[in-house]
């Protein structure tokens, strides 16, 4: 063979080894999907009065470092530190670098560069055995970083100085802090501390110099505090805090001085630099859902009228928690002042005193607990149409009686805004994307691809997100509510009780919470459209409701009750109207009730109610021996098509598809085996177990997803130190017990469970399956990774039938141990996704596309098609090439049919 042939062969043999892949082109970028970045609830802020472009350094509870734009609010740049309390940011400085000490010992200390944000430096300190952590205070000064170590059993404070790059110790001494409290502050280079006798003393870091200052009046023996305040300037001021007002100190020559008169609790405060070495302290306070701003030079109490403004906003806002500001004196020796604010709703806003918000961020979308896809309502013209043929709508949209007349009119006025509808396209004046706002008209389109994302957040704030183009359309702050603790982590009751399809009576949605006063459950009523409550709104219930539940049928107004479990075991229902409604289908009620730390489960029927009184009655109780700390039942949304699976010999293996199947993990230490995992399989109506597995050496991340006939769950396995994924699928058999609908109770066989582990190279930190609106399309589990990363595998990979050794079944890939990771199944491509906490899921109009929003510390949504775009045309599609061809061959088949007929009456005529 010449050597030109083996060329070419090996040529033929490297192109054979790729396949066909269906990536995102780099024009689709941004097409279908859109990213916002946060930070979180802010802790620390610096205003930068140097850079040629303004910045402001900020430090937040998520534990993030970044810079925003001055001028936009935009990242400039972002560091997200280690999650949890070993990332938690105790101190931050910002002069010619940015310096920020997080964890609680060993402490991190870094340097972060001003312009972006890359790292400078980075050392840690380590705490001795007799310095807990919550005692350590951090100040910075002339380079040099101290450390204050409140050492309460000895009532003295160790102090360490170190060189702030190098980390190298440079000096270490004690005080003597008689009278000691643990209400000690790093107020610039002194360490402050408030006794219990109400003086408040000082002492200086640097030459452990001693001062105080009584404030015994002022305080009033009330349990007060001592706050920080942000300062632009070289003065220090902190603040002590008590029940409705604070009062402010500012240190000055290594003495205190008070102001004159206390601030509201709930007002910020900052201090900035005036002229001639005199400062500016600026007041910020929310007023009706106003801010209003107004100054005065400290050292002379004389109010500074430039800085007296207000500002408002479409959304009112709520009380401030920290501000900080920058004023200058402009040539007309006005004064001139730029706040950055953050409010309880862990929302920051920048503004200028002239009465100008320059931005506004929204940090609670950092953390969303609960989401829903809601779809939107149609448009007028289809509402119109609608009416037309609903009497009911006839008395209410034209004021006459239902009939001929009535019919007459409706119909008229219908095409009438068909035909200005028309009109207005033809023209261009209809256009939906307005040029300026670039909003887009929240109208349904025709493939269910337009809804409205409803996400509640930790705070109780409440949003309505555009899902095209991420813009917020609405907001709401519940600041009476509060959430609930499950398994450690914040949760609320959400549900859609009535969607959009149903007019004239629009959408509703319910949100159970609890006051924060008291341990009453609160209850909010809204449309998810506009986000304006609907009924009573939010109101108390007057009892604490331990379980909720969304009825499955609907009243004669489309719109679905909840069920509410008090403590004191009564049931009650929400709207109340619908009672009787709840006691008709009560036989086919059935719920159960979980506590965590027990490990109890107890399982209701409503079987015994009347039409007087509703009545839960206990069916069963299982005890497990565990702490419960996950339970996942199926999506409400889901719907299977194939009730079964064909094997190689063309026989069925029928799919135990129960609908009441609930998964609950529990996990437990042992002295053996360290930790170990278990997973029950529970019937939530008969109470029955009807699988059970047990992981030994199994730990934390750990994720369920429950679907159809299967299970997939991700652990960490500490004895091969990797992540493991277990895969169960569970069958009837090959003869189903009933074909049209599963009973629990009659239905006594164990199902035939099938399972697989594999190893995925990567870290979790979410997980969801896929879902559309028939369930015809293939299902694709999406796996957050701790890189950043979405990754989608298709099921075929997580089948635990998937054969071993030389056994082959049609239809199914041999088993490997191993999941790939390929880049093409990144959903977000470069689009790195910090702390994913959830992943949703929601179906279209189209059967072939799955909406998908991610939620953490960003924001992601796109959508996402397991078995391709089988039922839409590519976005490629050459409509001008099709019409071209369609008209050609209509004007050739025109054409050829006269050729033919002037054939035909020649041959006639000879």
């Amino acid at each position: 063979m010449s050597g030109h042939c083996v060329h070419v062969i090996r040529v033929i043999s490297f192109l054979l080894l790729f396949k066909s892949s269906f990536c995102l082109y780099e024009d689709q970028i941004g097409k279908f999907d859109w990213r916002q970045r946060f930070i979180g609830k802010l802790k620390f802020s610096v205003l930068d009065s140097k850079s040629n472009v303004k910045k402001i350094f900020v430090a937040t509870e998520e534990n993030v470092v970044a810079a925003l734009s001055m001028k936009t609010g935009e990242l400039t740049w972002r560091q997200v530190l280690e999650k949890g309390p070993q990332g938690e940011i105790k101190f931050m400085h910002a002069d010619s670098e940015v310096i920020t000490v997080s964890g609680n010992g060993p402490f991190i200390v870094r340097g972060w560069n001003l312009a972006n944000g890359y790292s400078h430096f980075e050392w840690n300190s380590f705490n001795d055995a007799d310095e807990p952590h919550e005692n350590v205070l951090w100040t910075y000064h002339h380079g040099k970083l101290y450390k204050v170590v409140m050492l309460d059993s000895q009532q003295v404070a160790r102090i360490i100085s170190y060189n702030v790059r190098s980390g190298g110790q440079l000096a270490a001494y004690t005080v003597n802090i008689p009278g000691f409290s643990r209400k000690c502050k790093a107020i610039g280079i002194n360490l402050v501390c408030l006794s219990n006798n109400g003086e408040l003393k000082g002492v200086t870091v640097v030459n452990s110099q001693f001062f105080n200052l009584d404030v015994s009046a002022e305080t009033k023996g009330a349990n007060c505090d001592l706050l920080s305040v942000d300062s632009s300037s070289d003065l220090p001021v902190l603040a002590i805090g008590c029940k409705q007002s604070k009062l402010l100190v500012a240190i000055k020559d290594n003495t205190f001085k008070a102001l004159s008169e206390t601030v509201p609790i709930s007002a910020g405060v900052s201090v900035t630099q005036h002229v001639s070495g005199t400062h500016l302290i600026v007041l910020s306070k929310q007023i009706d859902g106003v801010i209003k701003v107004n100054g005065k030079v400290l050292e002379t109490d004389q109010p500074v009228e430039d800085i007296q403004s207000s500002f408002q906003s479409s959304s009112p806002f709520s009380d401030i928690e920290t501000s900080n500001s920058l004023c200058t004196l402009r040539r007309d020796r006005s004064v001139y002042c730029q706040i950055l604010l953050s409010t309880v709703d862990h929302s920051i806003i920048f503004a200028q005193t002239s009465s100008k918000i320059m931005w506004t961020r929204e940090e609670a979308l950092a953390n969303i607990i609960s989401v829903e896809l809601v779809d939107l309502p149609v448009s007028d013209i289809e509402a119109a149409i609608e009416k037309e043929f609903d009497n009911k709508e006839a008395p209410v949209d034209i004021g006459v009686p239902s009939g001929f007349v009535g019919m007459f009119l409706r119909r008229l006025t219908s095409q009438l805004l068909q035909l200005k509808s028309l009109l207005l396209t033809v023209v261009s004046l209809g256009e939906s994307v307005e040029k300026n706002g670039l909003e887009v008209d929240l109208v349904r389109d025709e493939f269910g691809l337009h809804k409205l994302i409803v996400a509640v957040t930790s705070v109780g704030k409440l949003y309505g997100i555009d899902n095209l183009s991420g813009n917020v359309v609405w907001q709401k702050y519940l600041g009476e509510m509060e959430t609930y603790k499950s398994i450690d982590k914040p949760v609320v009751s959400f549900y859609v009780q009535r969607t959009s399809r149903h007019l004239p009576y629009p959408a509703q949605c319910f949100i159970l919470g609890k006051h924060k006063a008291s341990d009453e459950s609160m209850v909010y009523t809204f449309n998810p459209i506009n986000g304006q409550p609907i009924g009573d709104g939010l109101h108390r219930l007057g009892y604490r409701a331990v379980q909720s539940l969304l009825l499955h049928f609907v009243d004669d107004q489309f719109l679905k009750g909840v069920l509410l479990l008090d403590s004191k075991g009564g049931l009650h229902v929400h709207p109340e109207s619908q009672t009787a409604l709840v006691s008709e289908h009560a036989k086919s009620i059935f719920f159960f009730t979980a506590n965590s730390e027990s490990g109890l489960l107890v399982g209701y029927t409503l079987a015994h109610s009347s039409l007087e009184k509703l009545v839960a009655s206990e069916v069963w109780r299982i005890q497990l021996s565990h702490k419960i700390t996950g339970l996942m039942s199926k999506s409400p949304l889901e719907r299977v098509h194939s009730q079964g699976r064909v094997l190689g010999d063309r026989s069925v293996l029928y799919k135990y598809i129960n609908p009441n199947l609930v998964a609950v993990m529990t996990q437990a230490e042992d002295p053996i085996h360290k930790n170990v995992l278990s997973i029950y399989l529970i019937d939530v109506v008969s109470g029955s177990i009807v699988f059970s597995i047990v992981h030994k050496r199994a730990t934390e991340p750990i994720h369920l997803v429950h679907s159809e006939n299967w299970i997939v769950y991700t652990y960490f396995s500490d004895k091969s130190r990797r992540t493991e994924i277990g895969a169960l699928e569970l069958y009837e058999g090959k003869t189903q017990s009933n074909t049209s609908a599963f009973s629990s109770v009659a239905s006594f066989d164990s199902p035939i469970v099938e399972r697989q582990a594999f190893i995925l190279p990567a870290g979790i930190e979410a997980m969801k399956e896929t879902i559309t609106e028939k369930g015809i399309t293939s299902k694709h589990i999406l796996v957050g990774l701790n890189s950043g990363g979405i990754l989608e595998i298709p099921w075929m990979f997580l089948d635990p039938r998937r054969p071993l050794g030389d056994i082959r079944e049609e239809g199914v890939i041999p088993y490997m141990p191993e999941l790939p990771l390929p880049a093409e199944s990144i959903i977000n491509y470069n689009q790195t996704l910090h702390r994913v906490r959830a992943i949703h899921t929601a179906p279209s109009g189209l059967e072939s596309t799955c909406l998908v929003f991610i939620y953490g510390l960003d924001l992601f949504y796109t959508r996402v098609a397991p078995s391709k775009t089988f039922d839409v045309l590519k976005e490629d599609f050459d409509y001008l090439l099709i019409t071209a061809v369609l008209v050609g061959l209509s004007v050739a088949a025109y054409a050829t049919k006269r050729l033919a007929q002037r054939k035909a009456l020649k041959q006639a005529w000879k």
